[in-house]
């Protein structure tokens, strides 16, 4: 049997600058999308607690008028400035009032991409 000799050479190499540079690219554009749909996330989660306690201060003799006034106040407070309260539909039939609030948001990441979250809430007090 003849013994063989193999040479191998084996060249390690970690990662480029260039692939390092790459994900840290991604990372950081990854990041920023994720902020900004949590941040309008967050922004939704504040306008549920709002509605949410709504029962707590209205009556059935509460006219529209007042419960969008009062809407927009707590929004006010809480710095909402940027959810459309125009969208807001508030009917009051026999003594319950419904409120249907259907909005868009939509957040601008850079050149001419866009972040569009649609939110929906029902609600019968």
């Amino acid at each position: 049997m003849a013994k063989q000799n193999f040479q191998f050479q084996s060249k390690q190499g970690g990662a480029s600058l260039i692939a390092i540079f790459a994900f840290l690219v991604l990372l950081v554009f990854s990041l920023n999308f994720l902020v900004r749909i949590f941040s309008l996330h967050w922004d939704d989660r504040i306008l549920v607690s709002i509605l949410d306690d709504l029962p707590q201060v209205i009556h059935p003799d509460t006219t529209t008028k007042e419960v969008r006034k009062l809407i927009g106040s707590r929004l006010d407070i809480n710095r909402l400035r940027t959810i459309p309260i125009n969208e807001l539909v508030i009917t009051k039939k026999k003594g319950q009032i419904n409120l249907t609030w259907q909005y868009e948001r939509r957040e601008h990441v850079m050149s001419n991409v866009d972040i569009t979250l649609t939110f929906n809430h029902e609600y019968s007090y």
